[in-house]
């Protein structure tokens, strides 16, 4: 009976001091003023990333970090049927970020993949490629943001 008390006492006590912290909770320990200084590469992409890192931005900070990053979007063929249609699809996009803070420099690059298969509607394949498009930039915005927390 001591025992099961003693053995309850301690291990209440060892997980009393563990320290739990959610993946993304650095996310929002981001206190700097960001500025986009200039980008290139994918329109929608770098819309898409710059809108959500000025979510991020603290205005009334006074570290200052200046950003500039270019995109490489590309659509690439994966794979064909027997007949020699396109059934499926590989979307990568590259985007290089050249981060400026305290008079520092650092390069950083992130490179995303998705696979999809080919629909028979084009409107619906343009659709879904918008909304994959989207998913990548806020993908790629994250740990943007969650490198600079680390920082």
């Amino acid at each position: 009976m001591l025992r099961k008390i003693l053995f309850i006492i301690i291990s209440l006590n060892i997980l009393n001091h563990c320290e739990y912290k959610p993946v993304y909770s650095d996310q929002n320990k981001v206190n700097n003023k960001i500025i986009i200084t200039s980008f290139t590469g994918d329109k929608n992409i770098n819309n898409l990333i710059v809108a959500n890192i000025k979510k991020k931005s603290k205005e009334r900070s006074d570290e200052i970090v200046n950003i500039s990053f270019s995109t490489e979007y590309t659509k690439n063929i994966l794979a064909r049927n027997n007949a020699g249609t396109i059934t499926d699809y590989q979307v990568n996009v590259i985007t290089k970020f050249v981060i400026e803070k305290n008079n520092n420099s650092e390069n950083f690059s992130v490179n995303e993949k998705f696979n999809f298969q080919k629909m028979t509607d084009k409107y619906e394949e343009k659709n879904y490629e918008k909304t994959i498009k989207e998913n990548l930039a806020r993908s790629i915005s994250q740990k943007l943001i969650l490198r600079l927390a680390a920082d």
